[in-house]
């Protein structure tokens, strides 16, 4: 009787202990386990800082982001043939008031960036695991674009313009934008929780998955590409992602979008604008705006760009294929599974 009851505990035991060793491998999440293989260096630059550092061209060349020209040039306005003219445009740039009170500012709201670039590295170690050959970037440049960028790609860089993450009704925003070039439906895309969705997705949408040239339709599958696997990426901890995050949406306009997708799709289909090229109806469709153009003024702007992500969602959701086959399946097997 003593040696069954042994051998009962020492089972039991048995059967904890493997447990044990087995349960955190059904938590992971596989997809996240070349995080350790990618580099990725994060650098936040200042026109103050580069004042203090009294930054001349070689020194800006060799020392600071390769970005860092571009963001001289392009976002502050300032010429980099000499010295003495760059040292000069750098000063009066960064005293200008509205400069000198945004870095403050953002100094003080984005002093620990801790989270974003955690999640920001692990999203593109995932990334990494599912298109084992894509380059990741090299760097990500935190810096106040002059409100030029969210985030832009810049060869192996990536810029992000923090100031465009303060949040449309900040004091600073409604006091330093013009309306007519900042107006409401701008400003409502400052929001911080869009960081590294941004950060993300000017990646895909510039070295994975390019711009195409044909139909409309084609535009917009390849724009559920980019949505859907920058939703994957941001995916971690197996926590879920709101697509309206991902679309760059609020909830309202996300339920609008939802509730309204089979009437698009039918407006699409009577106006012969899947199959059709025209420039100003892909911008209609596609591009940022205050709503889509054609649809009700209550609309989202980029309906195209939801609709792209509906399909290409349905299409996984009816096919077993892993997310890395999507480089190489065109846009009219992938709409042929669409069932609206």
């Amino acid at each position: 009787m003593k040696k069954k009851i042994f051998y009962s505990v020492l089972f039991g035991l048995s059967l904890m202990f493997f447990w044990l060793i087995i349960s955190p491998l059904n938590k992971s999440n596989p997809l996240d386990s070349r995080e350790a293989e990618i580099e990725l260096n994060f650098e936040h630059i200042t026109s103050t800082k580069l004042v203090n550092a009294q930054v001349n061209r070689n020194r800006l060349f060799d020392e600071f982001p390769k970005v860092s020209a571009y963001l001289l040039e392009y976002c502050y306005g300032i010429n980099l043939e000499s010295d003495s003219t760059l040292s000069k445009s750098l000063i009066e740039f960064s005293e200008q008031k509205y400069i000198s009170k945004t870095e403050t500012e953002l100094n003080k709201r984005f002093s620990d960036m801790t989270n974003h670039k955690e999640r920001i590295k692990s999203s593109f170690a995932r990334l990494k695991n599912i298109f084992d050959t894509l380059e990741t970037p090299k760097e990500i440049v935190f810096a106040n674009t002059n409100f030029s960028y969210n985030a832009t790609c810049y060869y192996e860089s990536i810029l992000v313009g923090l100031e465009r993450y303060l949040g449309g009704e900040h004091a600073l925003i409604l006091e330093s934008l013009n309306p007519s070039d900042f107006p409401e439906w701008i400003r409502n895309g400052m929001n911080e929780k869009f960081m590294d969705r941004d950060v993300l997705s000017s990646w895909i949408s510039t070295k994975l998955f390019k711009k195409t040239n044909g139909y409309h339709i084609e535009e917009m599958i390849r724009w559920g590409k980019i949505h859907l696997i920058t939703e994957m990426c941001l995916r971690l901890n197996n926590v879920d992602v709101p697509t309206s995050e991902v679309l760059r949406w609020s909830n309202e306009q996300y339920e609008w979008a939802s509730s309204n997708e089979i009437k698009f799709w039918k407006y699409l289909m009577d106006e012969n604008l899947l199959f059709d090229s025209n420039e100003k109806n892909r911008a209609y469709l596609l591009n940022n705006g205050p709503y889509t153009i054609g649809l009700p003024e209550e609309s989202p702007d980029r309906m195209g760009q939801f609709l792209g992500y509906k399909i290409v969602l349905n299409y996984l959701q009816n096919n077993d294929i892993e997310l890395n086959k999507l480089l190489d399946i065109d846009y009219k097997t992938i709409l042929k599974s669409y069932n609206p």
